[in-house]
This record gives structure tokens, sequence and C-alpha cells, in this order.
């Protein structure tokens, strides 16, 4: 993820859903994201730096992440992080799948990037795959798969649910 262009988020206030837009990233949140985003070690398929899932949901997630990318050759990740510390979503999924070589090869990875002490949520996608997964898709994706089931607290169903589409869409 060489070059993290496009990319998808929604901000979740209780029921209400704002969408981040790309006028909204300013290059000093993308230098503190940066920051932020290097003191996060991979882990690897699933990183759930905000411990929010279970040992089994992470095997479970990593395991499906892992068919993804046996099928389609494409990599996929997942990243919880606890905090984002007043930095802009959008720059930290673009530095961690960065960092993290996500896609590296035809930059065609994807970072699930959820922050839940924030409420955000992110769907990043390297250049390489922003016909699959567009920006609408990827809102489509937030909004209708992974947003209910995260209203509802149930963020491993939320997580797989948004995978089960981004995997149709691969």
């Amino acid at each position: 993820m060489t070059c993290l262009r496009r990319t998808c988020a929604a901000l979740l206030l209780g029921l209400g859903l704002c969408l981040a837009t790309p006028a909204m990233v300013s290059a000093a949140d993308d230098s503190a994201a940066a920051a932020v985003a290097l003191q996060i070690a991979q882990d690897g398929r699933v990183t759930d730096a905000a411990a929010i899932l279970t040992a089994e949901q992470r095997t479970v997630l990593g395991e499906r992440l892992a068919e993804i990318e046996a099928r389609t050759g494409r990599e996929v990740v997942i990243a919880t992080v606890p905090s984002l510390a007043g930095r802009d979503i959008a720059g930290y999924a673009r530095d961690l799948g960065n960092r993290w070589s996500i896609g590296a090869t035809d930059d065609d990875g994807v970072v699930v990037l959820l922050a839940p002490s924030e409420q955000l949520v992110r769907i990043a996608v390297g250049q390489g795959l922003e016909d699959l997964l567009t920006d609408a898709v990827c809102r489509d994706i937030i909004d209708s798969a992974m947003l209910p089931e995260f209203r509802e607290g149930r963020m491993h169903e939320g997580l797989a649910a948004g995978l089960a589409v981004i995997d149709a869409h691969l």
C-alpha cells in the first residue's frame, strides 16, 4: 500500500453517520497519524490493539482473511486501535498499510481499521483495488454490513460481515 489515495470512512456517532472526506485530511494530521501508527506492531492478519476481540474471534477472522488472500491474491488485514489520539483515521489507516506493506507488490491491499473508543471505522484501499472497492462501495459496506452490528456492540460480527462483502467484491 505504497499510496493509499482513496479510502472509505464512516464516523459512528450513536445511530448517526458522517462521512470523512479527503478535504478533511491535513498534512499535520498525516504526520501525527504516521507517528502513532508506527507504535502499533502488526500481529498477523488481525491486530487487535484495542483488545475487543477474543482469541477465538481473532483466529476465525484470521482464517477468513487467509482464505481471501489464498483465493484472490489480495492481502486484507484488520486492525483495532485503543485510540487514534486525535489523529485522522484516513492517515492512520494509510500509514498502517504503508508501514506493514499491505498489498505492497501490486498496491492491492486493504486495511480495515476500527477505533472503537472514537467510534470510527475505515476501509483503506490500495490503488490497485480502487476500481473494485470504490468510495461508494466502501461506504455501503460500512453502512449496511458493519454499522448495524457495531451499534449492537457486536464488533466481531460487524468485522466479519464487512469482510464477507469485501470478499464478494474481490
